[in-house]
């Protein structure tokens, strides 16, 4: 950890705060020259509270600003190590001794002076204090022995008392935490939440918190689990949202599906029809061939199939999921010329 590194970064100005505390957050863990610090991407995001991939882009950002220049490093094994940040345009400050009077020619480390060094220069009533003579920037006098009463500096960059000294490490997730509803969120967490469809914000939640639990590495421990339950919001809507519209399900539906009300007849059907069904059977699988194919009624005509089904939505359904099921039937039996027609008729009752 360097503290004028650290205070360089707070310094500078990156037109975002995130973009910023990524910034201060790099500098954490920087070398005293700033041209060498590594921290993997997930340990770094851990200490701003952002996601891995939020924390890359900004890291990317600051590369492009000329804050940071970034390098990956490889392991031993091949695999991808941590990366290696520098600041280019970071410099040390200048640390300058000044010699004491009569002695700017004496060959000796000015920095040091001790009992009995005959290089110590003597003291007389203007000198404050027997301390050493360290002038340049940071540097604190240090008293010799028995002089700790009389000299009120410090000898290191005062942190407080020992418990305000300390870092918060945060807390492992409690036993009874819970989610807070939806509409106690922040707006942006809100209103991406209230796009998931229905039980995925409970399912995510049990899911979020099975993970922390059975998590034992240092990230596991956060200020603020609520706020780390927000973030998890924003980052996994996107592929929440996916899952929906491939049909994924969180919960079992309220109702059960749409059924056909009725069925048609089809024991005028010819021996072409019965081949047909049965190929359409193995291919869909016995519980959604009685479903939605055994109820409605193939009827053929000079090298047309025409599939009548039930009801509009029935047919629709049809059509849209098992049609090329049915058409390869179709093209096995009756030949590549074979044209498949959906219709929809209402069965007598």
């Amino acid at each position: 950890m360097s503290w004028e590194a650290e205070n360089w970064a707070r310094q500078q100005r990156t037109g975002d705060p995130v973009t910023k505390a990524v910034l201060v957050g790099i500098a954490n863990w920087m070398n005293p020259k700033g041209d060498q610090c590594q921290v993997s991407m997930r340990r770094l995001a851990d200490e701003v509270e952002i996601s891995i991939r939020t924390a890359q882009r900004h890291v990317q950002r600051l590369e492009e600003m000329g804050f940071v220049e970034k390098s990956g490093a490889v392991r031993s094994d091949g695999g991808q190590g941590w990366n290696s940040f520098r600041f280019p345009g970071y410099r040390p400050p200048k640390v300058s001794h000044v010699a004491p009077p009569g002695k700017a020619s004496d060959p000796h480390d000015k920095l040091t002076g001790g009992e009995g060094d005959k290089l110590t220069p003597p003291h007389d009533r203007l000198s404050p204090s027997p301390a050493s003579d360290c002038h340049g920037e940071g540097d604190t006098a240090m008293s010799g022995e028995g002089s700790d009463k009389d000299n009120k500096t410090p000898h290191s960059p005062p942190r407080g008392d020992d418990d305000a000294g300390k870092r918060n490490r945060g807390t492992r997730i409690p036993e009874d935490w819970k989610p807070p509803a939806i509409t106690a969120l922040p707006p942006a967490a809100k209103a991406k939440a209230r796009q998931w469809p229905a039980g995925a914000y409970e399912a995510e939640a049990e899911a979020f918190l099975n993970f922390w639990r059975g998590e034992g590495r240092a990230g596991s421990r956060k200020l603020d689990w609520t706020r780390t339950w927000c973030n998890r919001i924003n980052e996994i809507t996107g592929r929440v949202l996916r899952d929906a519209r491939s049909g994924v399900r969180h919960s079992a539906p309220a109702t059960s599906p749409v059924q056909p009300a009725k069925a048609h007849d089809t024991s005028r059907e010819n021996a072409a029809a019965a081949k047909i069904r049965a190929l359409v059977k193995v291919r869909v699988g016995d519980q959604v061939y009685g479903q939605w194919v055994a109820p409605c009624r193939l009827d053929i005509d000079a090298g047309t199939v025409t599939a009548v089904a039930v009801s509009s939505f029935a047919s629709n359904y049809l059509r849209d999921n098992f049609g090329n099921e049915i058409g390869q039937a179709m093209h096995t039996v009756l030949g590549p010329d074979a044209d498949l027609r959906f219709t929809h008729e209402a069965p007598p009752a």
